[in-house]
């Protein structure tokens, strides 16, 4: 029997994004932050007061990380690159991973507990397996650590931080990888858990015991599973393409959730008009923060 969270899902901010993505939590700043995909734009906003400020980055924006210096670290259209909010000034890294290759993006990623930015690419239609996964290393140089991939999107680390954990949407998954945080490599992957074919996990969150929040795309609603992947509960959203969600807040125990309102038509704009929206659900679980970029 399906068990419905009773978890109240909160509006938040008065954005409304094309394909809303990428969320992080600031914990130093307190600010949540997100992108809008394909116009290559983040916003930061304060969830107290609604408050919000828009950059552009001038490409594609597929997911960023914070610093331990100034600025966020971003995996764009072209590449890696890093953004300064107070210059409001982009800079790609050169060379980038894909940087002359028009057929495929990134699209989501994670920093790792060695403080390394990881982000995947996909083809920019999400039909064959061309996708990579990059590691953006402390020294500005890349490495390649995956490749055959459609859509990589959730990922991220159990606590004792020895498996590392990756969705691909297309293939209706989430991998799982024996994680060595010396060389922060991956290696032995296998499927941790399978989803049926008509069902999408998108981004996802890692709370502090282990359990997967994953946002559903044309599901509405985001799966709460346990560590080796029994159904916990659903909370049901009021959009069908959530996109991803992160933890946050001074407690670590809010949920944000970005969503997308690019797939679809007028029909079914009028029908979900908070599609783009990100929400706020307050949650019995905590999140984990972090860790920050340090090149």
């Amino acid at each position: 029997m399906t068990k419905i969270s009773p978890y109240k899902v909160n509006p938040l901010f008065d954005v409304i994004a094309e394909h809303g993505e990428g969320p992080i939590w600031d914990e130093q700043k307190h600010r949540f932050l997100w992108v809008d995909l394909l116009k290559g734009e983040f916003y930061e906003g304060n969830h107290l007061d609604g408050k919000f400020r828009k950059y552009s980055i001038g490409q594609a924006l597929g997911v960023m990380g914070n610093r331990k210096a100034r600025g966020k670290v971003m995996a764009v259209r072209d590449g890696f690159g890093l953004f300064d909010e107070e210059d409001d000034r982009f800079v790609l890294i050169s060379p980038s991973p894909e940087q002359n290759n028009p057929e495929v993006r990134f699209n989501d990623g994670v920093m790792s507990p060695k403080g390394q930015f990881w982000a995947g690419t996909m083809e920019w239609d999400g039909k064959n397996k061309v996708g990579k996964l990059f590691r953006l290393n402390n020294d500005l140089s890349f490495s390649v650590l995956e490749e055959g991939l459609i859509i990589p999107n959730g990922m991220g680390w159990n606590s004792k931080e020895d498996t590392y954990f990756l969705t691909d949407t297309e293939q209706n998954c989430i991998f799982a990888y024996d994680y060595e945080l010396e060389h922060d490599a991956i290696s032995n992957r296998r499927i941790h858990i399978q989803f049926d074919e008509d069902v999408y996990p998108d981004g996802m969150a890692i709370d502090a015991n282990d359990h997967f929040w994953i946002a559903i795309w044309n599901g509405a609603k985001i799966l709460h599973l346990d560590p080796i992947g029994n159904f916990i509960e659903e909370i049901p959203l009021p959009v069908p393409f959530p996109t991803s969600c992160c933890f946050g807040g001074e407690n670590m125990d809010l949920l944000f959730v970005s969503s997308s309102r690019y797939p679809l038509d007028e029909k079914g704009l009028n029908e979900y008009p908070l599609s783009g929206s990100c929400f706020l659900i307050e949650t019995e679980s905590k999140g984990k923060v972090d860790k920050r970029f340090d090149g």
